[in-house]
């Protein structure tokens, strides 16, 4: 707390302020959590980016050929300037992908999440605990499974219980 309000705040408020502790958040430590799902995930995300701009580039360099088979001297120019402009290209073209690798990182990431928990659950299930359920965090992915699941489980947990 800061010591300027202090002098201010009445003993009350200031054993309130001091006694409230902050909520704690959920966070991963690691990115990797299921690490051969998540890279396969990954390669399926940069594979699909990688295919699209070898189209585009395919698409490019034959309409550029076209065009300069039709009027060499507009386009001499470029083909002039084209080692400048192919390592501006390229150069770009490097950020972007590893801007693809952590995004696909990140996306794999709030997959596999609640997939290891589902995993963990019902692991804890099969060995007999029924009370366990799936609580996963804001924003991840599967959450209506999420929802469905712990229906399930509270189904289960009932009828078990009625036969006792």
């Amino acid at each position: 707390m800061n010591a300027s309000y202090s002098c201010v705040m009445s003993p009350i408020f200031r054993g309130i302020m001091e006694t409230q502790k902050p909520a704690i958040r959920f966070k991963r430590r690691t990115i990797f959590i299921k690490k051969k799902l998540q890279l396969r995930y990954m390669a399926l995300i940069i594979l699909s980016v990688l295919s699209g701009l070898l189209i585009m580039a395919y698409e490019l360099t034959f309409t550029l050929n076209e065009l300069f088979d039709k009027y060499p001297v507009l386009l001499q120019p470029l083909y002039d300037h084209f080692p400048s402009i192919a390592y501006g290209f390229l150069y770009k073209l490097l950020i972007y992908i590893v801007l693809v690798v952590l995004i696909s990182a990140i996306l794999s990431h709030k997959m596999a999440g609640p997939i290891y928990r589902f995993e963990q659950t019902c692991k804890a299930v099969a060995k007999g605990d029924f009370s366990q359920r799936v609580h996963l965090r804001q924003g991840d992915q599967l959450t209506e499974l999420q929802d469905e699941f712990n229906k399930m489980m509270d189904r289960v947990e009932t009828e078990i219980n009625n036969k006792k």
